[in-house]
């Protein structure tokens, strides 16, 4: 990250307080501004049952942020009976972001905490075992003609020797994909492989474009 640095009029104390009072206003007002569309989102729920705890495995190794991440990916959501292993999805889905591309996810464990309220708040019980961390060792683009590898690698959140994360390589093929509709290849279609090497715990990552015809 590239920091220029200006030439800057430097107030007095009184001038200062009353910069930071406003500075404070400002936030508060912000705080406000975007309080309504969180409060209608959560108002939205129609669904049967909306998890307000989380508690995981009590095996895990994970570190506490990542822990904290699966949890923020859960709370609040609102599910109806039958559609609790779309959570669990969500769980695999997160760990994968962590490099655990081998993990497994058994089915929630869900218990109502309060009956008389719609829709019902539940704690969820989630058992899984993340397994081994993954990286990136290798990456290759094929059938790339109308763009230049340097372009391609401008905008790739994925590099070798990164933990794999599957929601960059998501980022990085939809980037791409934009990026040929830009330049006239709205047809153009990337199809990606993922080779795992289990000795050492590495993939390969192999992506085949198909361009298709340059609009007029």
């Amino acid at each position: 990250m590239f920091q220029q640095l200006r030439g800057a009029i430097i107030p007095d104390r009184a001038e200062a307080e009353v910069m930071r009072s406003l500075l404070v206003v400002s936030l508060v007002a912000f705080a406000f501004v975007a309080s309504p569309p969180i409060a209608a989102a959560q108002d939205s729920c129609d669904k049967q049952f909306v998890v307000s705890q989380v508690s995981l495995a009590t095996t895990t190794q994970l570190l506490p942020k990542e822990q904290a991440a699966i949890r923020a990916r859960l709370i609040g959501r609102c599910f109806n009976d039958g559609e609790v292993s779309e959570l669990g999805d969500r769980v695999r889905d997160t760990l994968q972001n962590f490099g655990y591309f081998r993990a497994t996810v058994s089915e929630p464990n869900t218990a109502i905490l309060d009956f008389s309220r719609r829709p019902q708040p539940v704690s969820l019980n989630v058992q899984f075992t993340e397994g081994a961390r993954y990286r990136v060792r290798e990456i290759e683009w094929l059938g790339i003609k109308a763009i230049s590898a340097d372009q391609i690698l401008s905008i790739s959140q994925v590099h070798p020797e990164d933990i794999l994360d599957t929601s960059k390589v998501r980022e990085t093929l939809e980037a791409v994909r934009r990026l040929y509709v830009a330049i006239g290849y709205p047809a153009a279609s990337i199809v990606p492989e993922v080779q795992v090497h289990e000795a050492g715990h590495w993939v390969s990552l192999h992506f085949s474009v198909l361009e298709g015809v340059q609009s007029p």
